[in-house]
C-alpha cells in the first residue's frame, strides 16, 4: 500500500487502520502476534505515524496491547471482554426486533432468505470468514429495517473480541450448519410477528455462543487470556499475508 502524492494523512491512517482491523479480526494476525511500528510502516509502505495512529485506535478497541518502549502484541482473547460486548449485542438486538416487526416489510424477510442460501453455499466451499461477513449481513438487517443504524455501528466498533469468538465456531462444521437451521428457524418465527416467540428465537441463538465457549478455549488455548498468563513478545507474522492469508484450522 504505497502513499501516493498527495494523499492525506489521515487517509493513510485509516487505509492501515482498516487493513490491520480487518487480518486482525479475521485471524490472519492470531492472538498473541508481535506487530512493530517499523514492520507495519515497512509492510504497507507508509511513514511510522499513520501507522502509531492505527494502532492507538486499536487499543482503544481492545483489538491490540501497546506497551511503551516494549513492543505492541494483538490482544488475547479476553473472555470477559467477550461477556460484556456479548451483553451489548444481545441487549441492541434484542430490542430492535418489536420495531423491526413494526417496519418489515417483504423484501427484508426475502434478504435474510438470500442471506442464508448464501451462507448455506459459502459454507460448502468452506469460506468461514464470508460465512461470517454473510452472518454479521443477516443480523444487520435487523437494525437496519428498526432504523437503529447507530446501535449497529457500535456492535461493529466495540465487539472484536466477540466477533474472533464467532469466527473460531464456524471453523467447526456442525456448528455452522445449526447456524444455519437457527436462522432458518428465526426466520419462520419473524413471519408470525409473535415478538414474544421472535425473541425468545433470538435470545436462544445469540446464547448459543455461551456453550461453545468452553470446547473453544480447550480447543485453542493459545488464543485466550488468562489471569496468570504473561505478555510474551517472540511471536513473529509466520510469513502470514496480511491481505491474501486464509486463517489457520487447528480444530
Amino acid at each position: 500500500m504505497a502513499q501516493h502524492q498527495g494523499q492525506q494523512p489521515g487517509n493513510v491512517q485509516n487505509l492501515v487502520y482498516t487493513a490491520l482491523r480487518k487480518n486482525i479480526l479475521n485471524l490472519n494476525l492470531e492472538p498473541g502476534t508481535a506487530i512493530s511500528e517499523k514492520e507495519i510502516a515497512g509492510r504497507y509502505q507508509v511513514s511510522r505515524t499513520p501507522v502509531r495512529e492505527a494502532f492507538i485506535n486499536l487499543s482503544q478497541e481492545g483489538l491490540v496491547q501497546v506497551i511503551p518502549q516494549k513492543g505492541t502484541l494483538v490482544s488475547l482473547i479476553d473472555l470477559n471482554r467477550v461477556d460484556q460486548e456479548f451483553f451489548l449485542r444481545e441487549n441492541l438486538e434484542l430490542a430492535v426486533q418489536t420495531s423491526f416487526l413494526e417496519n418489515s416489510r417483504p423484501e427484508h424477510f426475502a434478504r435474510l432468505e438470500e442471506l442464508v442460501e448464501k451462507q448455506a453455499k459459502v459454507l460448502a466451499q468452506e469460506q468461514y470468514i464470508e460465512f461470517l461477513n454473510y452472518d454479521d449481513v443477516f443480523h444487520h438487517v435487523f437494525f437496519e429495517a428498526a432504523g437503529q443504524e447507530l446501535s449497529w455501528q457500535v456492535l461493529e466498533t466495540f465487539c472484536g473480541h466477540y466477533h474472533r469468538v464467532r469466527l473460531l465456531t464456524v471453523w467447526f462444521r456442525d456448528i455452522a450448519q445449526d447456524i444455519l437451521h437457527q436462522h432458518d428457524s428465526l426466520i419462520k418465527t419473524l413471519r408470525k410477528k409473535n415478538p414474544d416467540a421472535a425473541r425468545r428465537e433470538l435470545k436462544n441463538h445469540l446464547n448459543q455462543l455461551k456453550v461453545e465457549e468452553p470446547m473453544l478455549k480447550e480447543k485453542f488455548p493459545r488464543y485466550f487470556s488468562s489471569q496468570t498468563e504473561q505478555s510474551s513478545f517472540d511471536i513473529d507474522f509466520g510469513g502470514l499475508s496480511f491481505l491474501n492469508a486464509k486463517p489457520r484450522r487447528t480444530p
